[in-house]
């Protein structure tokens, strides 16, 4: 008997993880090294050995944070987002740059009646083995097929008509849209498919001061940047914000 899938949330900037292992690793023997070949005064070594065995130390536990952030760390954090998220039950939730399915799946299992769409460019770089097939398999070991729908498509040109969704979720995505121009493009294009009275969730580890000002811009309200938390090092700030209701008519 095949026993149940556990999902797989992927680990965030790999590359960086792994760089700032192998750098750990490198710091480390070196000041080992430095610290066998003798610290007597003058030696080239004794300059060396303390410093290479400090930044080696320090790169190992960067790498131990992003490692236990994207393994543990952010899945506790997902649950706190998702459980401040008034629910009815029959929303329109849309995840722009879902990844693995994280925040997606966690508005999924919230819904009754409604649908939770996630989007994505599926880029690799950004999260180690991101692709819409590891995205499903997720979406089914978690049993949230029937109000999961999955599609391709970028942030800058969200393929949704206005007004379509009560809740836009983004987490850990826009920060990887280096132009600030595209990136306020992005920001824009939440507000724009968001419905009237629906609100806004994004989390990222930069620009949540920008996102926050095209917010307020666009006439956003309760407009809110919480944290820091420092999941992945860099420090993680989370945004929310309400579409306004249009002004009542009155004959």
């Amino acid at each position: 008997m095949l026993l149940p899938q556990k999902p797989n949330y992927g680990i965030d900037a790999p590359k960086v993880v792994l760089g700032l292992f192998l750098a750990g690793i490198l710091g480390l023997a070196t000041g080992l090294a430095s610290m066998a070949m003798g610290s007597r005064p003058g030696r080239w070594t004794g300059w060396i050995a303390g410093p290479s065995l400090w930044m080696g130390g320090t790169f190992l536990l960067e790498s131990a944070v992003m490692w236990w952030g994207s393994r543990i760390g952010k899945l506790r954090f997902r649950d706190k987002i998702i459980q401040a998220i008034p629910w009815r039950g029959d929303e329109q939730v849309l995840d722009v740059g879902c990844g693995h399915g994280l925040m997606l799946i966690g508005a999924a299992k919230r819904l009754r009646g409604g649908k939770a769409i996630g989007i994505d460019l599926w880029q690799k770089e950004d999260q180690a083995g991101n692709s819409r097939a590891a995205t499903l398999r997720n979406v089914e070991s978690e049993n949230v097929t029937e109000v999961v729908e999955l599609r391709d498509g970028d942030a800058r040109k969200l393929p949704f008509a206005g007004a379509a969704f009560d809740i836009v979720l983004s987490s850990w995505a826009l920060h990887n849209i280096y132009d600030r121009s595209q990136r306020d493009q992005a920001v824009r294009e939440i507000i724009r498919v968001l419905k009237p009275g629906g609100c806004a969730t994004i989390i990222d580890i930069r620009h949540a001061r920008e996102y926050a000002q095209i917010f307020r811009e666009n006439r956003m309200v309760g407009v809110k940047l919480a944290g820091p938390n420092f999941l992945f090092v860099i420090p993680t700030l989370t945004l929310t914000a309400t579409k306004p209701l249009p002004p009542s008519t009155h004959e």
